[in-house]
């Protein structure tokens, strides 16, 4: 079998479609169709059942698809070690984040990365919607919270509490609540994730948990919750890896200092729990390193809170 027939057998598995596979393989729909048949038919086995609504490996098609792995990923191997004695990156990486990280941490470092290696493109998803890595080709996710997707390959970047914050303006118009009931008759700045706006917070001190139903008339993304508490409008329930910088300047402040949302993780999330390309792990590498420093950052301020 062709190195071409394999790559486009992983990729009809990965993505469960032969739409998407022929989408990201820049082929039509009947091509790739086409190509499976053929493929089928030279060995004799029938790689995939297919319906009008569904397609999926057959077992005999399952061990084929974990053969091709790993030829496909053995040979991208090979050639980016090959690549690698030039130590120069090269080709496309599709990397998805939310909305406030890429503003905040990620611009800054993608930049940087195509300006030492101008033969490296990236492009950049921003969205709070959670994406499938394999049915939209992407390379590398960063995600907030807990994972639940055990077929992807995970490396933890930070893990701090959310925390109520709000601008010194709004509460010096508005004024500072005491406790987590009082935020009913307050402005709350709540997130839309996966088109769903998220009403309720939940707030922990110690063994205590309260949770607050949010009424808000401000629903945006979290980049907007956070330019907007800045900007006096409401108060914020953010990860503190988002707001340190705000916090660092005083153009943030922490509201409610002795509650807060229970720590939160962000991790980075990749397709392949095996190979990743050298331009992906360089990519990897940059982040964690910056992702890191940051975390420490939110650490440090933290000692600095009374208890």
């Amino acid at each position: 079998m062709k190195m071409r027939d394999m790559t486009l057998l992983v990729r009809v598995a990965e993505t469960g479609s032969m739409t998407l596979a022929a989408q990201q393989l820049h082929l039509t729909p009947a091509a790739v169709s086409a190509a499976v048949q053929r493929i089928e038919d030279t060995l004799g086995i029938r790689v995939f059942e297919r319906t009008t609504r569904s397609l999926h490996p057959t077992d005999e098609g399952l061990v084929v698809i974990e053969g091709c792995v790993d030829v496909v990923d053995r040979w991208q191997r090979a050639l980016d070690d090959a690549r690698g004695q030039r130590a120069e990156l090269e080709g496309t990486i599709h990397l998805a984040a939310p909305t406030d990280t890429t503003y905040s941490v990620l611009q800054e470092i993608i930049v940087q990365m195509c300006e030492q290696h101008p033969k490296l493109r990236i492009v950049l998803n921003t969205s709070d919607t959670v994406q499938h890595l394999h049915r939209e080709a992407i390379d590398m996710a960063i995600r907030y919270g807990t994972l639940t997707d055990s077929t992807l390959s995970t490396r933890r970047l930070s893990n701090g509490p959310r925390l109520l914050v709000a601008s010194p303006d709004y509460l010096s118009r508005w004024g500072t609540p005491t406790h987590p009931t009082e935020l009913t008759e307050h402005r709350c700045l709540t997130l839309q994730l996966s088109n769903t706006p998220t009403v309720s917070w939940r707030f922990h001190r110690g063994e205590e948990i309260i949770p607050v139903t949010i009424e808000s008339p401000l629903c945006c993304d979290g980049y907007l919750a956070r330019r907007w508490a800045v900007a006096g409008m409401g108060l914020a329930f953010k990860n503190i890896f988002d707001v340190i910088d705000d916090l660092e300047e005083g153009s943030l402040v922490r509201v409610l200092p002795e509650w807060d949302g229970g720590r939160v993780s962000i991790s980075a999330l990749f397709p392949s729990r095996r190979f990743l390309p050298a331009r992906v792990r360089a990519l990897a590498e940059v982040i964690t390193a910056r992702f890191t420093a940051r975390a420490e950052r939110c650490d440090a301020w933290l000692e600095t809170q009374p208890r």
